[in-house]
């Protein structure tokens, strides 16, 4: 008798609430290196495994923390397409349309470097910064999105007094919390209150509405200039030069820029900072409700290295906790989008298809609005909506795919050219769990795909071009929408 999707969609742990009870399954990650290569990575492929296991996990983690030897060739051809990505300010904006290039730009330059890109951690890591500090798209900042990106990328392995640097500093930050339009007669105070609650301290980091408003005053005449190189000016006259007091800081009168300067010191050394962001870093990588023992431990290498990312990073993915933390996280929507896009090579040739793709799936990039960027823990994203739509994408990636870029839904794979000969079902759905999962996940794991390649048959059911033929792009699908894909 033959497994129909529906039949295999009903089977136990990959039924219609499988992806709610998928913590209760065993997930492919309980193998500590796909564990460890699907956290610091879009989704593990079996070259990443070898790689790992020639190097060792310590070697493997410094190569991704200091990626400038790893040689990115596919990536970079790709992102020859948008040279607007490596321009600078001033011939960005002399292009025809540079909003909407940018736009476009940014996009598809960030699923380029994470589905194709060796330095993985790096975008990861990239992705958490541009959440935290979230602006989304605009009508006239997308230019200004580009240079604010590509300086978060430069230093999102450094220390984090430069990252709050860099976010204080751009236009875009300037426009969207409003501080490029603060003056002393007249301080917003948007900025000031984003400053302590998203980008530093945290809402219980033991600021007062005092704070907020002192800190509003040192950053006044911080606002943006067309003609300056960064998009960034310091206006003097209007910056409130008075004394302040900031945290228990003092801030004598007199003073210019330093004083923003000065506040931002205060802040990226501040001891809740480090624990706010060392909690968040866990939750991004390690689970939802990260241990306090891990949290802890890296305040600590926080203190030691004085806000060093790339120590901190180290530190938790070498961890007990980490180690022991397989199946507990999610992958947002983008990531999972990401990393079936790597899983089946499948290639969008119309921008319109890969906009409404984004959109269906509930999580297009830089598109939350509020200042606190995409949430990044399971219950934000659970939902019968959510799971219909990861299904539905599945379905694209490896049945709609077939089509040539001048036809139908212009999506181009060759999954039969991903998959060697196999010789019987078995071999088929082993040599497919390496594409899909970064490895084979072993007979027990795979029985219900094998027995629905077989059609009720067993391993040992030859493999056929019919059956191939058959059965192949629903397998695909069918392990994109399993629950041991969707948690890692």
């Amino acid at each position: 008798m033959r497994l129909s999707r529906r039949d295999f969609l009903s089977l136990g742990s990959l039924g219609l609430l499988g992806l709610g009870l998928a913590q209760e399954t065993e997930p492919p990650s309980c193998n500590a290196d796909l564990h460890f290569l699907n956290r610091i990575s879009y989704g593990a492929k079996p070259e990443d495994v070898q790689r790992l296991s020639e190097l060792g996990k310590e070697a493997y983690l410094d190569e991704q923390l200091f990626p400038a030897s790893l040689a990115d060739d596919e990536a970079e051809q790709r992102l020859s397409l948008h040279p607007l990505l490596n321009m600078d300010r001033k011939t960005i904006y002399s292009l025809k349309n540079p909003q909407d290039r940018a736009y476009r730009g940014i996009i598809e330059g960030f699923l380029i470097r994470a589905i194709y890109g060796k330095k993985q951690l790096l975008e990861r890591t990239l992705e958490f910064w541009t959440d935290h500090f979230n602006v989304p798209f605009s009508f006239d900042n997308n230019a200004e999105l580009v240079l604010l990106h590509r300086n978060l990328r430069q230093h999102s392995f450094g220390k984090f007094r430069d990252l709050l640097k860099v976010s204080a500093k751009s236009h875009a930050m300037l426009v969207y919390l409003d501080n490029a339009y603060s003056s002393k007669e007249h301080p917003n105070e948007n900025y000031a209150r984003e400053l302590l609650e998203l980008h530093s301290l945290g809402v219980d980091g033991g600021y007062t509405e005092t704070d907020v408003k002192e800190i509003a005053r040192a950053f006044t005449g911080w606002t943006i200039h067309d003609r300056s190189e960064d998009g960034f000016y310091f206006r003097a006259e209007d910056h409130d030069d008075g004394e302040k007091t900031i945290l228990g800081h003092t801030l004598p009168a007199g003073r210019g820029i330093e004083d923003g300067l000065h506040v931002l010191s205060i802040l990226a050394n501040h001891p809740s900072t480090a624990r706010f962001i060392c909690s968040k870093l866990c939750q991004k990588f390690v689970s939802d409700a990260p241990p306090a023992e891990l949290v802890n431990h890296l305040i600590s290498v926080w203190e030691i290295s004085q806000g060093d990312i790339a120590a901190v990073l180290r530190t938790l993915f070498l961890s007990e906790a980490f180690n022991a933390s397989s199946g507990q996280k999610l992958r947002r929507p983008l990531d999972f989008f990401i990393a079936a896009s790597r899983a089946t090579g499948t290639e969008f040739h119309d921008w319109w298809q890969l906009q409404e793709t984004l959109e269906h799936l509930g999580q297009p990039p830089y598109a939350w609005e509020p200042p606190n960027g995409y949430p990044d823990v399971a219950g934000a994203w659970l939902s019968t909506g959510g799971l219909l739509a990861r299904w539905n994408l599945a379905t694209k990636l490896s049945h709609d795919a077939y089509s040539e870029p001048s036809e139908g839904w212009a999506l181009k794979v060759s999954l039969h050219e991903k998959i060697p000969d196999a010789t019987n079902v078995g071999d088929l759905v082993a040599k497919l769990s390496e594409q899909v999962f970064g490895a084979d996940l072993g007979p027990e794991s795979l029985e219900p795909f094998i027995q629905f390649a077989s059609d009720g048959a067993g391993p040992d059911e030859p493999v056929t071009l019919a059956l191939r033929g058959r059965k192949l792009a629903s397998l695909y699908s069918l392990m994109l929408s399993s629950p041991q894909f969707q948690w890692r």
